[in-house]
């Protein structure tokens, strides 16, 4: 069976998989997995499924790590000359990879899985950047609340500390979505979950709806609005890079994804329960929100000291009075 081309395999999975995953997710594995196509074909002259070895599939992540890239697709932009993947990055691909040979597997296209032996590389352990509070003032003091644009901006802003949703959810939430203490959000995989929402968010949020939200036409659903039309993940991203530019913090990583580890961050440092934070950040395992710990040192740590101490549920006495040798 062929890989690639009309009625190859690759094609047949991505239709297979389509109903389980979001429109920016399904880009990201047809381009990944286009990838791995073009190098067992280019590096190791393959072009059949069964043909694919777990050695084949070491040889093109070595060709990922080791050799430079002249396009990465994030947001379209091309790298410096030399530039090579990261090994984050690098691993991202694989895990598509393993999911399409696991599927392939799973439908009783080949006999083994070529994919089940390859490992990941190891990636250097990064700390996640966070904002502080110094960072967050600046944001918010450069966007100018008394016109539309600037308030929508102001409400973007603490929605994404609020929750720390992705930029893709964010952009993709409607009117209907909005309820006086969560939001709905329409997650990775196609996932519905509710999201909580401080107070002053939900009064920020009715304003922004019923007086500075003003879409072009007045049956439109989606919640944020860009010149009249819905606003779509890149103009989010412009946003947040416009707001960066114009608060002089320019000299930090300044992300939707910053905005996201600041509020998983701030939520364990206020002593947030971690199962609670990793069903509202919608991650499909614990195990990936524990990553957020890494970053949770022993100074944050200790502050709650005194309030899970199991001291603090024993009467404890004074010591009793020394005996004395003579005593006895």
């Amino acid at each position: 069976m062929k890989l690639d081309g009309e009625d190859g395999v690759l094609e047949h999975y991505l239709i297979d998989v389509d109903n389980n995953l979001g429109d920016l997710t399904l880009v990201s594995y047809t381009q990944r997995l286009g990838v791995l196509v073009r190098l067992l074909r280019d590096l190791c002259q393959v072009s059949g499924l069964e043909q694919v070895t777990v050695l084949h599939l070491r040889q093109c992540v070595q060709h990922l790590l080791t050799s430079p890239v002249e396009f990465v697709p994030r947001h379209g932009r091309k790298t410096d000359d030399g530039e090579k993947l990261s090994v984050v990055t690098v691993k991202a691909y694989i895990r598509v990879w393993k999911a399409f040979f696991s599927w392939c597997y799973q439908e009783e296209l080949i006999d083994i899985n070529p994919a089940a032996r390859l490992k990941h590389p190891k990636a250097p352990k990064r700390i996640r950047p966070a904002f502080t509070a110094e960072h967050i003032e600046k944001m918010l003091a450069v966007c100018d609340t008394s016109t539309p644009v600037g308030f929508r901006d102001h409400v973007i802003l603490l929605l994404l500390l609020d929750t720390g949703m992705r930029i893709a959810e964010i952009s993709s939430l409607h009117v209907s979505d909005v309820h006086d203490r969560y939001i709905k959000v329409m997650g990775k995989g196609r996932k519905e979950r509710e999201i909580g929402i401080y107070p002053e968010m939900s009064k920020l949020l009715w304003k922004y709806i019923h007086k500075h939200r003003k879409p072009d036409d007045p049956a439109e659903a989606a919640l944020f609005i860009g010149k009249g039309q819905p606003l779509h993940p890149g103009g989010v991203h412009t946003i947040i890079k416009r707001i960066q530019k114009l608060s002089g913090l320019e000299d930090i990583k300044f992300s939707a994804h910053v905005f996201r580890h600041t509020f998983a961050k701030m939520y364990l440092d206020s002593g947030g329960d971690l199962f609670k934070l990793s069903r509202e950040m919608g991650h499909s395992d614990v195990n990936i929100t524990k990553t957020y710990l890494e970053d949770f040192g022993s100074s944050e740590a200790r502050k709650d000291h005194n309030s899970f101490s199991p001291l603090a549920g024993i009467q404890i006495r004074k010591g009793a009075k020394r005996i004395k040798a003579s005593d006895g």
